[in-house]
């Protein structure tokens, strides 16, 4: 039940953040540098609570990195980045790894 409440929230929240086809980018660049991230964590640890973790905040910290490097530091699209980076991991959470199954 709370997973559902989460996605639901979630999915307010993307909404509004997706007012602005730019914030589309970030969304997209966050959930690819997180989703990129924990798979190559994943590959070299075999440890999914961390790869999932430390994949999410690489994602934020580019996000993060590139607001900074901006000359207008804007908070709506670190929102962006970061909603993508936690979306793919929720995703990743959410459904079943074959690979994870296996080794338990």
């Amino acid at each position: 039940m709370a997973r559902k409440v989460v996605c639901l929230l979630f999915g307010i929240v993307t909404i509004n953040a997706f007012s602005q086809q730019d914030k589309v980018k970030h969304f997209v660049a966050g959930s690819t540098i997180s989703f990129v991230s924990y798979k190559v964590l994943y590959k070299k640890t075999k440890n999914h609570p961390k790869s999932l973790l430390l994949g999410m905040a690489s994602g934020i910290l580019a996000g993060v990195a590139k607001e900074v490097y901006d000359p207008v530091f804007d908070k709506n699209d670190l929102l962006s980045t970061a909603l993508g980076s936690v979306s793919v991991g929720i995703t990743i959470d959410l459904l079943p790894n074959r690979e994870r199954q296996h080794r338990h």
